[in-house]
């Protein structure tokens, strides 16, 4: 069973797992109101591989021949990532924006693993990489849903893991190591939050979310687990209420997806040492935490110029529908709009094309500065283009007629006469549209954009970290004529300038 079908992951579901939403224990998440949501768009990573116009795409051979989820394959090349993202991209078009969601943030966990155990191992002697590729393939062989827990819950921000007041278990840290059914392994206990599809995976790569000190090692630590482990809770969190499932009138992306976001509590649950990728060496605990957003960055950028596909899309709507698309300022809006959105796909593409060798191995990443260029770029716009968005639209947004006015023999027509927009646009289409403006700038979607991948803080701290600061300086003290002894490969060998040609 390396390519599995949508029925066999949903039942996969089926598992006992501990999960709570809506303030009651959830049985079957499948059949959830809301979890059952986020279960079938997980789903549409299976479905799509079964499609003939995407089943090039979504599946290759493994060295025995076998045809597996090509998600699963390291990346080697700029060409291995561009079809990672290929494969983002055409979900999220097929999900209204949304990407999936079985595989998203699991495969970048599982890429960073990779390529850090294969680094710690020549360093320490370590034999991370060996338990890191069986994992892959226990995962290729039988197609399983993953997702990342990265964010712990941290308590006092302003002290360090194992200096938390109040109790030691704000972070996820080793409290035991034990036996258990006849495998070594270790206890861990504490939280994780903002963990999206939780409910709807079948395993979790937990992983440390910030750099840690000698005092905190029992921290560092990296494995994975199934989410039917004993002792491992899920609680799934608030987003946009609404009690109409499937109202697409009223709530045109709301009603047709959930992503889920939960805290994970880890209640002394006990984790096999073959499962186990970091164990207290706490020096290499950050390097997980920079690979996996060197990958998820480039993850949120692909599924994120999908997002402003749509929102472009329906700026050109509204000023189409209300009659103002000749305006000046609306098409400098729209303009805007549209570079904003392909300078998210060109930079993203960027950071495939210009991608990062891991050292010593044979391995790629995307490149950093790219991805997070382009992540800060659609995260620190988003405001500015939903108020663009907003502006073409009008006032009919904030107070919209619901369906149930609209679809009501007394008032419908009264409605089509006195709000409809354009001669020959259908009252309804305009209604639609300003229903989806509200649906495009919720409170999660404004939260999900700024902090989903890394907030913009992240973003800044990574480009600062990698930036080539003597080259710029180099090259403003060549043009300010600053010679203080020092010499740059590049500017130290340029020609002398300005020059007389004789």
């Amino acid at each position: 069973m390396a390519v599995r079908t949508p029925k066999a992951y949903l039942e996969s579901l089926r598992d006992g797992r501990v999960v709570y939403s809506e303030g009651k224990r959830v049985d079957d998440v499948t059949k959830d109101p809301l979890l059952g949501l986020c279960a079938h768009n997980c789903a549409w990573d299976y479905a799509a591989a079964q499609l003939p116009e995407y089943r090039d795409m979504f599946i290759t051979k493994d060295e025995s021949g076998e045809e597996v989820s090509f998600v699963f394959v390291p990346a080697r090349s700029a060409d291995d990532l561009m079809r990672r993202r290929e494969i983002i991209q055409a979900i999220s078009r097929i999900c209204f924006g949304w990407p999936g969601g079985a595989k998203f943030t699991g495969i970048d966990a599982l890429n960073s693993i990779t390529a850090n155990s294969r680094v710690i191992d020549k360093a320490t002697g370590s034999h991370y990489t060996e338990r890191a590729e069986e994992y892959r393939r226990f995962l290729t062989k039988k197609d399983l849903s993953i997702v990342a827990a990265m964010t712990d819950v941290k308590g006092d921000r302003s002290l360090r893991p194992s200096k938390q007041v109040q109790h030691k278990d704000f972070y996820v840290h080793i409290v035991d190591e034990t036996k258990e059914h006849g495998q070594d392994g270790i206890v861990v206990r504490g939280a994780k939050m903002h963990i999206s599809q939780g409910p709807c995976a079948n395993e979790m790569i937990v992983m440390p979310c910030r750099a840690m000190l000698e005092d905190d090692k029992d921290y560092a630590i990296v494995f994975a687990i199934p989410v039917n482990t004993k002792g491992v809770t899920l609680i799934s969190s608030v987003e946009e209420p609404f009690d109409e499932p499937g109202n697409d009138f009223d709530y045109p992306l709301v009603s047709t997806r959930h992503s889920a976001s939960c805290a994970v509590i880890f209640e002394d649950a006990f984790v096999p040492m073959e499962r186990v990728f970091l164990k207290r060496e706490w020096q290499y605990s950050v390097n997980y935490t920079y690979m996996f957003a060197n990958f998820h960055r480039l993850s949120g950028d692909s599924y994120k110029y999908i997002q402003l596909e749509i929102l472009v899309g329906l700026a050109a709507l509204l000023a189409e529908y209300n009659g103002v698309e000749r305006a000046p300022h609306v098409r400098d809006g729209l303009a805007w709009l549209m570079m904003y959105a392909e300078m998210t796909e060109a930079l993203g593409k960027a950071a495939c094309q210009f991608c990062v060798a891991v050292p010593g191995t044979d391995l790629v990443y995307p490149n950093p500065v790219y991805s997070n260029c382009a992540k800060f770029h659609f995260a620190n716009n988003f405001h500015q283009a939903t108020k663009i968005v907003h502006d073409i639209a009008g006032g009919l947004a904030a107070d919209v007629f619901s369906s149930k006015d609209y679809f009501n023999s007394e008032t419908r027509s009264l409605i089509n006469k006195y709000f409809g927009g354009k001669a020959g646009i259908s009252t309804e289409h305009r209604l639609r549209t300003m229903h989806l403006v509200r649906d495009c700038s919720t409170v999660f979607e404004y939260g999900a954009t700024i902090h989903g991948e890394g907030s913009l803080s992240a973003q800044l701290l990574s480009v600062y970290a990698m930036g080539d600061w003597e080259r710029y300086k180099a090259a403003a003290k060549r043009v300010a004529r600053i010679d203080d002894g020092t010499s740059h490969p590049i500017f130290s060998r340029l020609p002398k300038y300005p020059t007389t040609f004789e």
